[in-house]
């Protein structure tokens, strides 16, 4: 049931986020489309691989867990506002390399969070 469960729930996560994209901003129309969607997929796929591994192989201590599940989500969060406020405005070599480093932040956070959490 705790996997149908989290399935469901990441599954709606990815359908709010691309819904916001394609409803609410319009994003297939505007320039730095591919870009955006590239590096939400990346969020969409950490996260699901940090719940599903943690579900299917051996689990990651929950003290580790939680923080890094929230950290990938406040990275998709960050990437929807930064999204909003830049698509239109900013041209697609500083859009990516805004995400570049946005994304090596990530990185930098939940990586380590992972190593620790496995040991």
């Amino acid at each position: 049931m705790k996997k149908v469960l989290s399935c469901f729930l990441w599954v709606f996560y990815v359908a709010i986020i691309l819904y916001v994209f394609f409803a609410v901003l319009n994003i297939n129309t505007l320039e730095n489309f591919v870009s955006a969607l590239i590096f939400e997929i990346i969020g969409f796929l950490a996260l699901a691989y940090f719940i599903f591994c943690n579900m299917f192989s051996n689990p990651i201590k929950v003290g580790y867990f939680v923080p890094l599940v929230m950290t990938t989500v406040v990275y998709t969060v960050i990437l929807d506002a930064v999204n909003i406020a830049c698509i239109t405005t900013v041209g697609n070599l500083f859009f990516t390399l805004i995400h570049l480093v946005l994304l090596f932040v990530y990185c930098l956070v939940s990586i380590p969070m992972y190593l620790m959490g496995r040991r």
